[in-house]
């Protein structure tokens, strides 16, 4: 049987426990490996990956749209690039990984950007280069849970056990401590790198529970999450280290993309109007931390979710691409209507749907309107883009869904006249499609792909997190 966690009431990328899916397809183009400063970003319309650690604050979803200090600011990053470079196709994907791997995934070529609240630290420096910080005098504390004995020193820690962030700027600072207590004679402080797939939230609710006794995160973290978790201590007055920074980071020869990671940090840092306002929104405001698993939310989005999943199987799609149709088609609004006369989550036409090549009925009712949408991607990938590679059907299908199959068509005689490849969709067709037709179904296509990718490899964390908190 499977099981449903409360993450994909709340979040929808997650997985179902053992859940199969359906080959990536088209998610290779973002997740293999590459290499390459701003100038072949923006040249090669290769999408900007964002490396993220999927946390509640920085980098979430709420009903499949990413949220968080980070991914605002990353966004408005995007439309910097944009307007700096002249370009209407910037491209951004969000790629989560566990805060350990944040800096081998960059130095492999797995992403570009590391955004994920990461601390300047002199060990950091020698791997990465940093941007400009955007946010400075970063305090970070030691918290506990009821029950524990309060400290009023750093040296009160020694012999205790403290968890921390896996790949942080904390067990490093608290190695500084230990030097001081060997100084003393007095015993060390144990030092326990968590799970990789937990994060500092996490940490605090644990501690908060009382499952483990100290732990550290960032003051301002703190702030937020203590009115959430009203059982935590927090030693403000004896911080673990005080006055750092928090920058982007980029492989060592990216120096085209940190001079503008630089200059973009200048306009968003701590004490700017769009900085403080960014900050605020998450760091300020605490109200939608308060009830992280609001039931309405979880009835709204359960049965969707399975219905994805049930009609991505039976016709041969991963239901993470599904979901990603749906939420660019209606951000999951069944109520939706266009004034085309599509309807619902898949914004479907009735006419469409009741044709003999689809011929379902009732599409104001949630199931079959989700079923009408995959079978008529299904029917437009299997009539029309048989003749090209696997990967890219999906990827044609999708354009025939927002453009229709006949404009598809026409577009892959527009690029084989352009001197481009009729087969393959992205840095192809999308520009006879760009040319004929303008922006909007090149960036339908895009947006489908880059949720996808996100979806994707948010699920891969929350199935590890799942597994790490057992």
């Amino acid at each position: 049987m499977r099981k449903i966690t409360i993450l994909i009431f709340l979040l929808l990328a997650t997985l179902f426990a053992g859940s199969s899916l359906a080959a990536p397809d088209s998610l290779t183009r973002v997740t293999r490996a590459w290499k390459g400063d701003l100038p072949e970003l923006l040249e090669k319309r290769h999408p900007i990956r964002v490396l993220v650690s999927y946390n509640r604050t920085n980098f979430f979803m709420v009903r499949g749209e990413m949220r968080g200090l980070e991914f605002d600011l990353m966004r408005a990053y995007e439309k910097y690039l944009a307007k700096t470079h002249k370009k209407d196709h910037v491209r951004m994907v969000f790629v989560a990984v566990p805060f350990d791997d944040l800096i081998p995934a960059l130095l492999d070529g797995r992403g570009d950007i590391i955004a994920a609240g990461l601390t300047v630290t002199p060990d950091r420096s020698k791997k990465v280069s940093f941007s400009t910080p955007y946010r400075a005098n970063i305090t970070e504390i030691i918290i506990s849970g009821r029950g524990v004995k309060p400290i009023a020193a750093l040296t009160d820690l020694a012999g205790q056990t403290v968890h921390v962030l896996a790949g942080s700027s904390y067990a490093a600072h608290l190695e500084s401590v230990n030097a001081e207590l060997k100084k003393r004679g007095m015993k060390r402080i144990k030092i326990v790198q968590a799970d990789s797939h937990l994060v500092t939230e996490d940490l605090l609710e644990m501690a908060e529970r009382g499952m483990i006794k100290y732990t550290v995160a960032d003051g301002h973290l703190v702030e937020v999450w203590k009115s959430a978790l009203h059982g935590l201590k927090v030693f403000t007055d004896i911080p673990l280290h005080s006055g750092g920074d928090l920058a982007w980071a980029v492989r060592p020869g990216s120096k085209e993309l940190v001079k503008s990671l630089s200059d973009f940090a200048t306009t968003v840092r701590q004490g700017t109007l769009m900085g403080n306002m960014v900050f605020n929104r998450y760091y300020v405001n605490t109200d939608w931390v308060k009830n992280p698993t609001d039931a309405s939310e979880r009835k709204k989005l359960g049965p969707m979710v399975e219905l994805f999943e049930k009609y991505a199987k039976m016709y041969g799609f991963d239901w993470l691409k599904i979901a990603a149709l749906a939420y660019q088609e209606s951000r999951f609004d069944m109520g939706l209507k266009s004034s085309m006369g599509a309807v619902g989550v898949m914004q479907i036409k009735p006419s469409t749907a009741g044709d003999p090549n689809v011929n379902v009925q009732d599409i104001h009712e949630l199931e079959n309107n989700i079923h009408a949408g995959v079978k008529y991607l299904r029917f437009l990938r299997d009539n029309y883009f048989k003749d090209v590679a696997r990967d890219a059907q999906v990827d044609f299908a999708l354009a025939a869904y927002n453009a229709g199959p006949n404009r598809v068509i026409g577009l892959r005689k527009k690029a084989r006249e352009m001197g481009l490849d009729p087969n393959i969709w992205f840095g192809n067709v999308e520009w006879a499609a760009y040319s004929e037709i303008g922006p909007e179904t090149p960036t339908y296509v895009a947006n489908v792909q880059m949720y996808f990718a996100a979806y994707k490899s948010v699920a891969k964390v929350l199935t590890s997190r799942e597994g790490a908190s057992k």
